[in-house]
C-alpha cells in the first residue's frame, strides 16, 4: 500500500509541475509581440493590400509601408501609410470607414494637423517593439482628419490625409 501512495504522490507532483510549466510558457508566449510589417517602402503588394480594412489600395499608391502587431489578448495595432494623388487618398479614407466591421459614424475635419506625434511612436516602440518613425508626417503638415464621430478611439480608425504632400496615414489600436 505504501508503494501505491508513493506512485500516486509522484504522479500528482509530476502533473502539477507540467501544469505550472505549461502555464508559464503560455503567459510568456502571449505577452511577446507578434509583428508583421513591410521591409521598408514598397509598392502595392498582396501583403500591403491585406494590411487595410477594405482589402484594397488605390492603383496609384506608391511608397507603401505597413505594420500589424499584437500582444497578449488585447493589444493590437494596425498602421500604414502610402502616397497617391489627393483625390485617391480621400476616396480610400472613406472606403476604410465603410469597410470597418462596426460602421462607426465618420467625422471629417479639414485644415487639421496630424494626430500622430512622437509620443505615440514611442508607445508603439515600448508596447510592440516596432520602430514606426515612418508614420510621422512633417511637423507642419496640414490636411484632413477622418475619425469616429462618436468620440470612441478604441478599435476605430484614425486617418490623416496630408493634402500638401499627398500621403495618407492610417492608425487603429485598441
Amino acid at each position: 500500500m505504501e508503494t501505491l501512495w508513493r506512485w500516486f504522490f509522484r504522479c500528482v507532483v509530476g502533473i502539477g509541475v507540467l501544469f505550472a510549466a505549461f502555464s508559464i510558457l503560455l503567459v510568456v508566449g502571449m505577452n511577446r509581440p507578434h509583428v508583421t510589417q513591410s521591409n521598408g517602402f514598397t509598392n502595392v503588394t498582396p501583403d500591403a493590400i491585406a494590411a487595410t480594412l477594405s482589402a484594397s489600395l488605390p492603383e496609384t499608391a506608391t511608397n507603401v509601408r505597413y505594420c500589424r502587431a499584437s500582444v497578449g489578448m488585447g493589444g493590437r495595432l494596425l498602421i500604414y501609410r502610402f502616397s497617391a494623388p489627393v483625390t485617391d487618398l480621400h476616396t480610400h479614407a472613406q472606403a476604410e470607414f465603410t469597410a470597418h466591421w462596426d460602421k462607426p459614424p465618420l467625422q471629417k475635419t479639414t485644415s487639421s494637423g496630424s494626430p500622430i506625434n512622437d509620443h505615440e511612436i514611442k508607445l508603439y516602440k515600448t508596447g510592440f517593439g516596432i520602430d514606426a518613425d515612418w508614420m510621422l508626417p512633417p511637423s507642419n503638415a496640414l490636411g484632413t482628419l477622418y475619425e469616429s464621430a462618436d468620440g470612441q478611439f478604441s478599435h476605430r480608425p484614425t486617418i490623416f490625409v496630408d493634402d500638401e504632400n499627398g500621403v495618407l496615414y492610417f492608425q487603429m489600436t485598441d
